[in-house]
């Protein structure tokens, strides 16, 4: 009812019936395009334009989301989601089964998401300024027993984000492997080569058969 068509159709017909009825007309000629619009979404090519149409919004909403989320990672973590999100749209050409069934759509939710995680640890380390924490705490009996303290925790804190900062980052690798073998497996299909392989050996195998069933005759 809200498309940019209908909305014409429905203004169309509401500027012809009041330039020939007036009020009522206008109401009347609105009144039924928005009921020869709501029968026709029971027709199969309507609906299924309706579905495209309601995918294609959940695509652009679910892109515009990962893309907010990737734009604070860099440009290097965003050029790298362009080509992994290139490669998805290929294997959903070439193979949407196999594409839904890896749900590759959700490894590229992952990877968005992962890599602002990675950033976010990334800008937590120059936020505490853990570059000018030494390396182990001094002995200085200058400096109170609470200084030493926060500057411990600091240390602490700053392993554990060096910790899972190397964590997330094997985590955005792997998602970006497993899109890369999905992809790889789609492009150069095993399986129909096996069928292939065993088409041509029953062929080879009849005629055997019939060669030895000539061989017989001619004995």
């Amino acid at each position: 009812m809200v498309s940019p068509i209908c909305i014409s159709a429905a203004v169309f017909a509401s500027c012809l019936g009041a330039g020939m009825l007036g009020v009522v007309g206008a109401l009347g000629a609105l009144l039924a395009v928005s009921l020869v619009i709501a029968a026709s979404t029971r027709y199969q090519v309507v609906r299924r334009h309706l579905e495209q149409e309601a995918a294609a919004r959940v695509r652009c909403a679910r892109e515009a989301r990962r893309v907010r989320l990737l734009r604070s990672a860099g440009p290097v973590r965003l050029h790298q989601y362009f080509e992994l999100r290139g490669l998805v749209e290929q294997t959903e050409k070439r193979d949407a089964a196999e594409a839904n069934r890896f749900d590759l759509q959700e490894l590229l939710e992952q990877f968005a998401a992962l890599a602002n995680h990675h950033q976010q640890c990334l800008d937590a380390l120059r936020l505490g300024g853990s570059h000018d924490l030494p390396m182990a705490i001094p002995i200085d009996p200058t400096r109170s027993r609470r200084r030493r303290e926060i500057q411990a925790r600091r240390l602490r804190h700053r392993e554990a984000c060096l910790v899972r900062i190397e964590r997330i980052a094997d985590e955005l690798e792997a998602v970006d492997e497993l899109i890369r073998l999905v992809a790889q497996r789609v492009a150069c299909p095993i399986d129909d080569l096996v069928m292939m392989d065993r088409e041509i050996d029953r062929r080879l195998g009849e005629l055997d058969e019939i060669d030895e069933a000539l061989e017989q005759l001619s004995a």
